[in-house]
Formats: C-alpha cells, structure tokens, sequence
C-alpha cells in the first residue's frame, strides 16, 4: 500500500511540474499584440452618427497603447514608449502610454501614428495605425431615399459632419433651388420648398447647399435632385 502512495505521489508531482513547465512555455513563446486606439475632438457629428469621428485639420487627437499577451494587458509602467506622427517623435517616456496630438497636413490624407517599444523582453516592438484626415462635409437630407417626395412644402434638412465645432448652429447655410437662392428661414438647416399648386407631377428640382464655418472659411458642398410626386 505504501508503495503504491509512493507510487501516486510521485506520479501527481510529474503531472504538476510538467503543466508549470508547458504554461510557462506557452507565456513564453505567446506572441505580444499592440493595440493603438485614437479619438479626434473639434470635429462635429450628429448626435445619431454611430461612427467615430474623423479628424479635420484643426483637430486634435488622443492616442493610447495597450500591450496584450494572451489577450490579456501587460503592465507598461516600466518600458519605454516612444510615439511618432508621420515619422517625427511626438512624445517619449517610462510607462508614457499615452499622448496627445495635432492634426498636419491638408486634408484628404492620412496620419501615420506610430508607437515603438525598443526594448520588450529584448525585442524591438512597433505598431502603426492610419488615421484619415478629412475635410468638412456637407450632406442633405430627404425624408425619402429615393428622391421622390409628395407634399407641399417640400422639406429637406443640411447636416454638417467634420466642421471645427461643438454646435451646428455656429455654421451658415446657403440653399438653392433651381439654380436660385432660397430665402432664409428661422432654422437655416432647414429648407422648405412652396410649390406653385400648378407643378406638374414628376418636376425635378436641383437642390444644392453650401456649409460655411464663418470662424475659418471652411465650407462644404451638397446638391440633389428631387422628384415632386403629385399626391391624389
């Protein structure tokens, strides 16, 4: 009976040395993965845009860096991180995760944002992310996508995305139709088109708006072509 405790001990402490052994393996020959996550502020979207916002020129941004091995995070406070933006160092330090950046360059591009850790575990680790930089955009609004709207007045809204602002009301609205101005309204994001009674039942109306930021110049453009169906 001794003998075969001995024998089951001896057995059981094989068995644990050995997992120990292949866990620290598999630690060791787990390749790290680098995660650059980045944010832009100063660049308008609508409350229901789902996406992120993208950076226009006069933007700044926010990047942070995560280290993960075995999908877990790894503890940076004592690496030395180094960040670059279109190959210039942007920032360096012990444990400096984060950073914190300008917009350059003119828009449509990209931004190269690039974090280094020169010595990992002896190893030289690096990751790169591109950023696209945007001009402001200017888009209109049917409440049918097909273009063919019923009604009098016609009603369309002009939605700003990527202006250097915090709210759309700081923008001027420019609207045509037609090839003529549009008088102003009380909400100048909102165009309403009094039709004649006498339009025929598939007139097309061209539709164009320009958003202007007054604080920089900055504008965009939108036009469409709207179908007016004759309701019954």
């Amino acid at each position: 009976m001794r003998n075969k405790i001995k024998i089951f001990l001896l057995i059981l402490v094989t068995v644990v040395f050995a997992a120990a052994f292949h866990a620290k393996t598999n630690a060791q020959s787990a390749t790290p993965q680098m995660v650059v996550t980045w944010q832009a502020y100063g660049s308008y979207i609508p409350p229901k845009y789902s996406d992120k916002a993208l950076p226009n020129q006069e933007s700044e941004l926010t990047a942070s860096l995560e280290l993960l091995l075995n999908g877990k995070p790894v503890d940076l406070s004592k690496q030395t991180i180094y960040w670059y933006l279109n190959d210039a160092l942007i920032g360096t330090g012990t444990g400096n995760q984060y950073v914190i950046f300008s917009a350059v360059g003119t828009p449509p591009a990209f931004l190269t944002l690039k974090a280094e850790l020169p010595s990992y575990n002896g190893s030289l680790l690096i990751h790169e992310v591109n950023i696209p930089l945007v001009s402001p955009k200017a888009v209109i609004e049917a409440p049918h996508p097909s273009g063919q709207l019923s009604g009098n007045p016609i009603t369309l809204q002009g939605t700003p995305y990527f202006f250097y602002i915090s709210d759309p009301g700081m923008l001027s609205y420019s609207w045509s139709v037609n090839n003529e101005t549009s008088a102003s309204t009380e909400n100048p994001q909102t165009l309403n088109i009094n039709l004649d009674p006498s339009t025929p039942s598939g007139s097309s109306l061209g539709v164009s708006l320009t958003i202007t930021d007054p604080s920089n110049s900055m504008s965009a453009n939108d036009s469409t072509n709207v179908i007016y169906v004759k309701q019954l």
